[in-house]
């Protein structure tokens, strides 16, 4: 199945076409190495959930500990949201060029996916030229509801962080300035819920249940690091389980609102040194690919580096000062 590249001139309104993505994690779908997923009866499963759920606490009672960050000067949040714009279009428009929905490796195909692959483009281009924006995430949802048709809810949904790029993108570019002073403090939580979510699901589908992506990965590519350090007994398969939780468990503190700022950091270097790792290996290839489709994640954790977590939807101990929430909302409003 070949990906569909865009011509210049064609015929984008055929029949739909059904469509599975043939390729995810870099591994053939339905790859099938004869191992034994983990049931919740093991003691590795029990151990990991024992230290995710200290990790979660650990994470929401240090949130009360930390010092909290001054809230950045409008300049600074037009400078993170204008970026926000450009990675994300950047990334829509080299994703539709190869063929592509979101992801580079969920090629489109027939009439159908070919109109998806335009509507993509389209989008792409109008967050390049800082046009239409409210429009340009209108369709960002369209064209999640039009993958999830394409390729089934249950793959797309791995991508619903760009859910809450659309929703931030038009929270914050509603023609309606009443709407929008309404809105607009919900932004930053949005993007991070669903960012958050992405993580868990993407942890869980790809690495935790049945992990056959996951262990295939680790297969071919050798990025099981344990046995050099002295750890033998940590087998390929328990390598994916554990990366599958610290997944979740990021996924789960984003959602949560607590330590976004040092949460997303450390996902972002982790996702970095995937890049890094695969240039080393000489996987130019592979490497650009991961980073094209990682643009809209980059964007995110620019956003909530220098924004955190947002005031609205979270989950907080800590104590904040009326004057502080309301310096938050002010900035909200001018920006």
């Amino acid at each position: 199945m070949k990906p569909v590249r865009i011509p210049f001139i064609c015929l984008p309104f055929l029949l739909p076409t059904a469509a599975t993505a043939h390729v995810r994690w870099f591994v053939e779908d339905g790859h099938d190495l004869g191992t034994v997923p983990y049931t919740l009866s093991d003691p590795a499963v029990w151990a990991w959930a024992l230290i995710a759920m200290a990790l979660v606490a650990t994470a929401v009672v240090l949130d009360t500990k930390l010092p909290a960050f001054a809230v950045p000067h409008t300049k600074v949040r037009h400078d993170v949201m204008e970026l926000m714009r450009i990675l994300t279009g950047m990334s829509l428009l080299l994703t539709a060029y190869d063929g592509s929905l979101i992801a580079p490796h969920l090629e489109a195909v027939g009439g159908f996916g070919l109109a998806l692959v335009l509507l993509q483009a389209g989008i792409g281009l109008l967050l390049l030229s800082n046009h239409a924006l409210h429009h340009a995430a209108l369709l960002l949802l369209l064209l999640f509801l039009g993958m999830s048709i394409h390729f089934g809810f249950g793959l797309a949904v791995e991508y619903v962080n760009i859910v809450g790029i659309a929703l931030f993108i038009l929270f914050n570019a509603l023609p309606d300035p009443a709407l929008r002073d309404r809105l607009k403090p919900y932004s930053v939580d949005v993007l991070r819920i669903f960012t958050g979510l992405s993580l868990i699901i993407l942890g869980i589908a790809e690495k935790l249940h049945p992990a056959a992506l996951g262990q295939a990965f680790i297969a071919e590519y050798a990025w099981n690091f344990m046995p050099l350090l002295g750890f033998d007994w940590f087998d390929d398969r328990l390598f994916v389980l554990s990366a599958g939780v610290m997944e979740v468990v990021f996924g789960t503190i984003l959602v949560l609102g607590v330590l976004t700022r040092l949460n997303i950091f450390v996902v972002a270097v982790l996702m970095l040194t995937s890049n890094i790792v695969f240039l080393i290996e000489g996987r130019n290839e592979e490497a650009m690919v991961e980073l094209i489709g990682h643009l809209p994640i980059i964007a995110t954790a620019l956003i909530l580096l220098v924004l955190g977590s947002g005031q609205r939807l979270k989950v907080t101990l800590r104590r904040q000062n009326i004057s502080d929430i309301a310096a938050y909302h002010n900035v909200e409003r001018r920006a």
